[in-house]
This record gives C-alpha cells, sequence and structure tokens, in this order.
C-alpha cells in the first residue's frame, strides 16, 4: 500500500468533561474518524509511529484513559468500564453521529470491543491487536505472562528483547512515554481485564466489519486464542504479523499496513 505522508499536521487538543474526570484527547489530520485506543503501557503519545501515516487519510482521534496520560482519574474509578462510557462522551463531543473506524491494542482492546458490542451503529469497522478481549475467562489468564523481564530504563516488558537490543533509542523513549501520568495500579487493571469477559452470544451477534492483529511472540496474547476469538465474531478475520505483543510499535509499517488496508475496505456509515 503506497501512503502520502503529509510534511506537516494540524493537531486540535483538548478535554472532555465525564463523570467528573477531565479525558484528554487529540485529533489529528483529515478525512473519515480513526479512533486509537492504547494499552497498559500506553496513552495518546504512544501512536507517533502511526499519526503521519494514519492522518494522511483520516481524522486521527488519540486520547488518554483515565490516569494515563494527561486524563485524571481522581474518582479511582478505572479500568475498561469507565473508558468505554468515557468514550462515548468523546465521540458524542467531537464526532457526534458520525461513524468511526475503531482500534484497540491490547488493554485498548477491551475498551474497544465492548463499545462496539454496546454501540455498533457508532463503527465503521474494528481493529483488535494482540488482545485477548473477548477470550475464554480461563483463557485470559494467560494475560501474565511468565518469565517476563523487569522493566529498566532500556526495556520494557511488553517490547521484546530483541526489539530493545537493536532499537535502544526507541526502548527508551517507549519507557519515558510510557511513565507520563498518575496511572492505576497495573495489577489493579489486569485484574479488571481478566475479569471483564463477553459473552460468546454477544461475540456471535456482533454486525462490525472486524480484524484481529496477531503477533507471532506475543507472550500475553498468543496468536492461537485470538484465532479463536476471530472464529467467534461472524466474519471477522485474523492476521498474523511478526514481532512481539507491541507489534503497532515495534514494526509500524507492516501493522500501519494491516490496518489501512482493512478499513479501505470498510467506509461505509452507520445505518
Amino acid at each position: 500500500m503506497t501512503v502520502t505522508i503529509p510534511a506537516d499536521v494540524d493537531v486540535t487538543t483538548g478535554f472532555v468533561d465525564n463523570e467528573g474526570e477531565r479525558i484528554y484527547y487529540e485529533i489529528t489530520g483529515s478525512g473519515s474518524p480513526l479512533v486509537l485506543c492504547h494499552g497498559l503501557g500506553g496513552n495518546h503519545a504512544i501512536w507517533w509511529r502511526q499519526l503521519d501515516t494514519f492522518a494522511a487519510e483520516h481524522t486521527v482521534i488519540t486520547w488518554d484513559q483515565r490516569g494515563f496520560g494527561n486524563s485524571t482519574c481522581a474518582s479511582g474509578d478505572f479500568g475498561p468500564a469507565p473508558a468505554r462510557r468515557d468514550l462515548a462522551a468523546l465521540l458524542g463531543a467531537v464526532c457526534p453521529g458520525e461513524p468511526v473506524h475503531l482500534v484497540g491494542q491490547s488493554l485498548g482492546g477491551w475498551v474497544a470491543l465492548g463499545f462496539a458490542l454496546a454501540h455498533p451503529d457508532r463503527l465503521r469497522s474494528l481493529v483488535l491487536s494482540t488482545t485477548l478481549a473477548g477470550a475464554a475467562g480461563e483463557e485470559t489468564d494467560r494475560f501474565v505472562a511468565p518469565g517476563v523481564p523487569a522493566r529498566t530504563r532500556r526495556r520494557h516488558p511488553v517490547l521484546s528483547e530483541q526489539f530493545c537490543g537493536e532499537e535502544i533509542d526507541l526502548a527508551v523513549l517507549y519507557n519515558q512515554i510510557s511513565s507520563f501520568g498518575a496511572k492505576p495500579p497495573a495489577p489493579a487493571v489486569v485484574a479488571q481485564m481478566r475479569a471483564d469477559t463477553f459473552p460468546a452470544a454477544a461475540l456471535g451477534a456482533l454486525d462490525v466489519p472486524t480484524l484481529l492483529i496477531g503477533a507471532t511472540d506475543d507472550r500475553y496474547c498468543p496468536p492461537a486464542v485470538m484465532r479463536r476469538v476471530a472464529a467467534a465474531i461472524p466474519g471477522a478475520g485474523f492476521t498474523e504479523l511478526p514481532g512481539g505483543h507491541s507489534a503497532y510499535y515495534e514494526t509500524p509499517e507492516l501493522w500501519n499496513g494491516a490496518v489501512l488496508t482493512f478499513i479501505a475496505r470498510h467506509e461505509r456509515t452507520a445505518a
């Protein structure tokens, strides 16, 4: 896929107030809306390897879940469920009535899938990347991967050892971006993710074009499990890319291409 990358694009920043919290967002580019939901190690800034490419064709909306980046978590209520409510408030404010392409990675997959099930009319398409959202309860236990290296300045558990060794500057940058905000305790968020399951009947009734993207060496979200989730969603596709859990960050050309190719086929509007 050939993509024209703009020399520069304007960025609009702002906050949406919801349930006593201030939810930060950025809007970049123009075209049909494309919303990116970050994982536990990220925030709005983690998508910098996607923005120029995606903004050439889409209005890209990046945002921070509660306690991540610039968003508040004054209430102490965090996790996928309140994030879905915040996402509804955000879309109501920045693109009311307009359907979006929705992308969720890892923790963001729980946010995106739950939102799609509750608001299918708001979506043009759904992409779930390196996430166990939709997996059976016992399979989500795998999200706590054994033998994961501890975080250091040059290493992060969601980055592969090969990437950290070959791309030291990018690994350091990932850690710096990940440090933004007063994030909720990771074990508490993981516990919420593992408990946040979706009934098979709901997955089987999902009427949104859906793509799941797995990564061959993902220690947290085995591609075999993601394939089973894809099989449970009518018409869903599955693509397996090389690399680990943060494929969007480690191999952005492949990941970006897979996402853009898929959503280009689904530029429909909601009924």
